[in-house]
């Protein structure tokens, strides 16, 4: 049986989230390579993550990028195996652990000059998303604080592996260029906009209007809870008591549970706990229900170069708010007690899923060059003005400068390490290819 707990959650709703900016904005002048929050040392008892581990850096760099087929339990998740050795993108989603500590080590030396800033922290052109409200980077599982080359490279090779995965590899370095330029833009004017992409409207023209269709595909999406609902009645009132604060206008009946079931979706996140409720809405019509996502926060141990790592919920909640086109709706958290064994609770955080919503595809969704240029502009802007946003805001100019100069040092050392880690990441999947089956 599930217990809440609900007094702690309360008390991190109305003190710790006023006082998170202010937190934030000392460990802006903290020194990168050095965790604010990651006072547990690695040789304590923790919990099994269902992320890839960082394992012991080695000389040859391509190493670092290495899995082991045997991590956690690939062999008994079939599809997720499947997905990863479909292509060098897929298990570039499932390694970001690792990527992000090798691009900790690729960039030791320069660490103590880049500034720290508001990271995505799993930013790649799968990770784009399309809704009727907004679009852009989305899922903030691994948004936290630190350097700003962390989502830079990583997004940098996603370009690269588009460009693989549709033969225009001839385009990839133009595109992270142009990617670099638009980050730029924004950093140099805060309140740059840039129109949506043609392939955004093409998207949003195939949504349907059915809503009946469209709740129907979501309830779709759950899966047997394993456990009777009632046992989540009680830790779901944590929820909707922040939401009775944040949202006192709604009616009382607003957050009823109708249906719920656990999600199995994702790549990286695959292996987390997440849930899909469907709840009441403005009125007892069916029409008008909404789905509300429960994702487990993970800790970020592994990442030695940034600042937030522990499973505090305020963390993609916070992120999310500073870097989405449109931060989601309805964000909360709930904490629930382990089940014995364990010596700490897990932290759920929990926002709206929008009534219509479009993920990237690198294989099915670029019809040409263009589109993909469109869409790495579309993220440079959106990093560019979510990177700084509401870190230092009384030092906003000098914060933005001190980036400017940062990127303009390191351009060059940013464009190799992304060609760099694209062809480790790529000789990695092969041998992963070899080592779970036929190449």
């Amino acid at each position: 049986m599930r217990q809440p707990i609900t007094p702690f959650s309360r008390f991190l709703w109305d003190v710790y989230h006023p006082l998170l900016g202010a937190v934030l904005l000392t460990l802006l002048f903290l020194p990168n390579g050095c965790s604010a929050d990651n006072s547990t040392s690695h040789s304590e008892k923790t919990e099994p993550s269902s992320r890839a581990s960082t394992p012991t850096p080695k000389k040859n760099p391509q190493q670092r990028l290495i899995i082991s087929p045997d991590y956690y339990e690939l062999s008994q998740n079939p599809k997720l195996l499947q997905r990863i050795r479909r292509g060098p993108h897929g298990y570039f989603r499932y390694i970001n652990t690792i990527f992000a500590e090798a691009v900790c080590v690729r960039f030791q030396e320069h660490l103590d000059g880049i500034p720290n800033v508001n990271l995505h922290g799993d930013a790649h052109l799968e990770n784009y998303a399309i809704t009727e409200r907004g679009r852009g980077l989305t899922d903030f599982d691994d948004a936290t604080i630190g350097p700003m080359v962390l989502d830079l490279v990583r997004f940098g090779v996603s370009i690269h592996l588009a460009c693989r995965a549709n033969g225009w590899q001839d385009q990839a370095e133009p595109l992270v260029k142009s990617f670099l330029s638009s980050y730029t833009a924004a950093l140099r004017d805060s309140g740059l906009t840039v129109p949506p992409p043609e392939l955004v409207a093409r998207v949003r023209a195939g949504f349907t209007t059915d809503r009946e269709l469209s709740l129907a595909a979501k309830e779709e999406l759950m899966k047997p809870l394993g456990e009777p609902l009632e046992n989540f009645e009680v830790p779901f009132k944590q929820y909707i008591d922040q939401m009775a604060i944040k949202r006192p206008g709604l009616p009382s009946h607003f957050f009823e549970i109708k249906k719920a079931g656990r999600l199995k979706m994702g790549v990286g996140s695959a292996l987390d706990e997440k849930y899909l409720f469907e709840v009441e809405g403005a009125t007892r019509a069916r029409e008008d229900n909404l789905f509300l996502e429960i994702k487990e926060v993970r800790a970020l141990h592994g990442i030695s170069c940034i600042l937030l790592s522990k499973e505090n919920p305020m963390r993609p909640i916070v992120m999310q708010a500073r870097l989405a086109d449109k931060p989601y709706r309805y964000t909360g958290f709930i904490v629930i007690a382990r089940s014995a064994g364990y010596e700490v609770n897990k932290t759920f955080w929990v926002h709206e899923w929008p009534a219509r919503y479009h993920e990237l595809s690198i294989r099915n969704s670029f019809q040409t060059p263009k589109d993909l240029y469109d869409i790495t502009v579309d993220v440079g802007v959106q990093l560019g003005l979510g990177h700084p946003k509401s870190i230092s805001d009384t030092y906003s100019s000098e914060l933005r400068s001190r980036m400017l100069s940062t990127l303009a040092e390191l351009q060059e050392e940013i464009e190799q390490t992304i060609s760099d880690l694209t062809r480790q990441t790529i000789a990695a999947w092969k041998q992963f290819r070899v080592e779970t089956g036929k190449p």
